[in-house]
């Protein structure tokens, strides 16, 4: 059976020009605003189901809000989507990284009682079977891709918190001691030097020094927002960490997070004396200070 030349050559230059179609758009309508996750400081009055609903929010907010886009997660599309637009694509992965880890330490710390309890199966089925997903699978149909997976996942953290305070079978429970406020604050530290280091890579050029600042970015969204979902839910952070250091470290988080220059530089040379600014050394500047009053406040709970 021949095959029509011209129909191939049509079939291939649609396929081309739809593509093309599809960048053009995707990085007209790709803005970089992500909303701020600010919960509201709870009193000695709320219920726990209020104190879980701010806490599993805090951990699939940034990934939430991914999915949510126009073109949603765009790690998995096809075209070459996430080598041209390589900022947003950076950042998306940053906050799928740093929100596995901190589902699986929440599940083990504030929706249990003891150590030795067993965990919540929505929050297991969320963190080990939906989160940990690879964020470049790409499905359709019946065939789930990381998309579908990840909002799964987060409608688990929702179904569980929203049983928090009910009866019955699946009513879930939620527990919040010291030491998993120090675990929540451990996280936030690991998660922000982990930030520091990339950003800190001797070996970065100036292209990949963008990939490198929203892909801290992504990270620190999520240690952000679980500074914020613990300070409001537990006066402790303030008290025995230091209003202080928590503001301190609230603000940077801000700065990290409107951190968006029209055009990245990476400052020329490895020493960063040139005339062009360092945009990577100034991010870590923050990430630094950040870090540093997440450490003192978990010193501060040491004592």
């Amino acid at each position: 059976m021949q095959v029509n030349s011209k129909f191939l050559t049509g079939t291939l230059a649609t396929i081309v020009g739809l593509s093309v179609i599809y960048l053009g758009v995707l990085g007209v309508c790709s803005t970089f605003d992500p909303p701020s996750f600010n919960p509201k400081t709870l009193d000695a009055s709320a219920t726990e189901q209020q104190k879980a609903q701010v806490m599993a929010q805090a951990v699939t907010f940034a990934l939430d809000n991914e999915l949510n886009r126009t073109f949603g997660l765009i790690t998995n599309d096809l075209c070459f989507v996430p080598t041209i637009i390589d900022n947003l694509s950076s950042y998306q992965l940053g906050v799928i990284y740093a929100t596995r880890p901190a589902s699986d330490m929440v599940a083990k710390t504030v929706a249990r009682v003891g150590e030795r309890d067993t965990i919540d199966p929505r929050l297991t089925d969320a963190t080990s079977r939906y989160f940990t997903y690879g964020d470049n699978v790409w499905g359709f149909w019946f065939i789930y891709d990381c998309e579908g997976k990840y909002k799964a996942g987060i409608k688990d953290w929702q179904d569980w918190a929203n049983a928090v305070g009910t009866t019955g079978k699946n009513a879930g429970i939620y527990n919040v001691k010291s030491d998993d406020v120090y675990a929540i604050l451990r996280y936030c530290s690991l998660m922000t030097d982990y930030a520091l280091g990339i950003l800190n890579d001797t070996d970065m050029g100036h292209f990949k020094a963008d990939n490198n600042i929203y892909y801290a970015k992504g990270v620190a969204a999520v240690a952000g927002n679980l500074l914020k979902g613990i300070a409001a839910v537990d006066n402790s952070v303030s008290e025995r960490g230091g209003a202080e250091n928590l503001a301190e470290a609230l603000k940077r988080f801000s700065y990290i997070e409107q951190f968006e220059p029209i055009y990245i530089f990476a400052g020329g040379n490895a020493i960063g004396d040139a005339m062009m600014p360092n945009h990577v050394a100034a991010l870590a500047r923050h990430f630094d200070i950040v870090n540093n009053r997440i450490n003192d406040m978990l010193k501060s709970m040491e004592k």
